[in-house]
């Protein structure tokens, strides 16, 4: 590698990289794949990337991605308890790191971990260090429909730092009033976004379908895809027994699938310890610039069809790194749902139906190993880099409900300066949004976005937001006030029209809608 100026020791490079993936049939117990050892496998595969050398007494920080089960309000673990992931799978490689970390919830970290990790190495904070996470829950979901008992019980016992949950993307009012999981909550931003780009329903089911189309097409020919198949965007647009609605504008295969065994892990470290390390130049990529950005709940946001934080967060990268959006080469964007897609396509100027958002094939179709799927999206864009020397590649990471967005730009070109990235001047624009007033009253509104959830083929609940002069209503539809759910279910455009709404025992709920 020739670079026209001294490349600084303290630059912060990844390494190694790995990926597992087990496509597990559920007929042999003894190959079911275990959450420590499909995590611990990652890193030995990704160590080895690095090295010929064994270099596993030379991690001395690691950050282990938050599991799914770990991530929920009350830990769901029908095959026993791994009290201390993060140990055991350091205990697994025989290694005891000086700093652990167990990470917060949310698809942001694989990157923001690489951000932090990259400010450690930089500031001589620490030397060598491994990100990794895994998810086995396509075996649980298997094991459990075939009645069989797995033991993944662990209690390791040494100290590491734990960052909880923190799963602070709610409030009790959105969660009382409708919002929830992800797909009930991005259903009506999906809506939103819809109604903004003057798109019917339906042109908007076969605008998605073609995005979502391509991303099959990349985890088809993907060794680590848990679902590698390509899907035309006709059969992505029809609702099918092999892909029924699910909600008003998701079927099965327009979101992340959860139902895998996979894992990734990224190793780290500086110019400097690689250059005594004596791993190999054309194993090291640089991050260029980086950004991280946390919004406000989703009931906050002055328009919930766009995402602030996503704008905030490539244009930081883009500018630190002093590149444009045609500079980059490869993309890696989060697509837990079409949205978040399409807004970043917006933040590039791209055709979304027309350019490649991932390296991987995407949540959909790569599959969605819960927090940890940034991971492999860096770990692909790596591999991706190291073949075509001297381009630059993009990633953007996504938690919550676009409530916390983390981006990376990276190549094998060695950035020229590099500097910590100060975000508070981006974040503070975030916080001083204009205050939105959110209302508990009887009252009149124009629909903003809407949710229908669907068991199978019928509707079953829903909710809509509006916003009228004094603020915005995020309104429940009553369980048993099936007119209002045919209505919303009805293949028709209800964003923009007015509503009424009452206020009854601390709940809202719609009551009539004018079309």
């Amino acid at each position: 590698m020739k670079e026209s100026f001294d490349i600084n020791d303290n630059l912060p490079i990844i390494v190694g990289v790995g990926q597992v993936v087990k496509h597990w049939n559920g007929l042999e117990l003894n190959e079911a794949p275990n959450p420590v050892e499909i995590i611990k496998e990652a890193i030995e595969v990704a160590l080895c990337d690095a090295s010929d050398v064994d270099l596993k007494e030379e991690i001395d920080y690691a950050a282990i991605i938050r599991t799914f089960p770990d991530s929920l309000p009350m830990s769901y673990d029908p095959f026993g308890k791994i009290i201390n992931l993060p140990a055991a799978v350091m205990r697994g490689l025989k290694i005891k790191p000086k700093n652990i970390l167990y990470t917060s919830a949310g698809g942001e970290q694989p990157q923001f971990q690489v951000s932090r990790i990259s400010e450690k190495l930089y500031n001589n904070e620490i030397e060598f260090a491994v990100i990794a996470g895994g998810e086995v829950n396509g075996a649980l979901k298997r094991a459990i429909k075939l009645g069989e008992k797995l033991n993944w019980a662990s209690n390791e016992d040494f100290s590491i730092s734990d960052s909880g949950p923190k799963t602070d993307f709610i409030t009790e009012y959105e969660l009382k009033n409708g919002l929830g999981l992800p797909p009930q909550t991005y259903a009506s931003m999906e809506e939103g976004l819809r109604s903004r780009l003057k798109v019917s329903v339906t042109d908007y089911a076969e605008y998605t379908s073609k995005i979502l189309s391509k991303l099959s097409e990349v985890a088809s020919k993907n060794e680590y895809a848990q679902f590698p198949k390509h899907l035309s965007p006709s059969f992505l647009s029809t609702p099918s027994r092999r892909n029924y609605r699910l909600y008003n504008n998701y079927f099965k295969w327009s979101m992340a699938q959860d139902a895998v065994n996979q894992s990734a892990a990224i190793i780290l470290t500086t110019v400097r310890k690689a250059k005594k390390l004596s791993i190999p130049q054309e194993k090291w990529v640089y991050l260029h610039g980086y950004s991280n950005i946390e919004d406000t709940f989703v009931t906050h946001r002055p328009d919930i069809s766009k995402s602030d934080a996503i704008n905030l967060v490539i244009n930081k990268a883009l500018e630190s790194s002093k590149l444009n959006a045609n500079d980059i080469d490869y993309k890696e964007i989060y697509s837990c749902f079409p949205i978040v897609l399409i807004l970043a396509a917006e933040v590039l100027g791209i055709d979304p139906t027309q350019e490649c958002l991932t390296v991987t094939g995407g949540l959909p179709f790569f599959g969605g190993p819960g927090n940890n799927y940034s991971s492999h999206g860096i770990a692909s864009l790596v591999q991706s880099l190291r073949k075509d020397r001297g381009s630059y590649g993009l990633v953007l990471a996504n938690g919550g409900f676009m409530s916390k967005e983390s981006s990376g730009i990276y190549s094998t070109n060695a950035p020229a300066d590099w500097a910590i990235i100060d975000n508070r001047d981006d974040q503070r624009f975030i916080d001083n949004r204009p205050f939105v007033n959110l209302l508990e009253e009887d009252c009149e509104a124009k629909i903003e976005g809407f949710c229908i959830r669907y068991n199978r083929d019928t509707p079953e609940s829903g909710y809509v937001i509006a916003k009228n002069d004094q603020g915005r209503i995020l309104a429940k539809i009553k369980s048993n006030n099936y007119n209002m759910l045919n209505l919303l279910s009805k293949n028709i455009d209800v964003v923009g029209k007015h509503a009424k709404f009452s206020h009854e025992s601390g709940y809202n709920y719609i009551i009539d809608l004018n079309l």
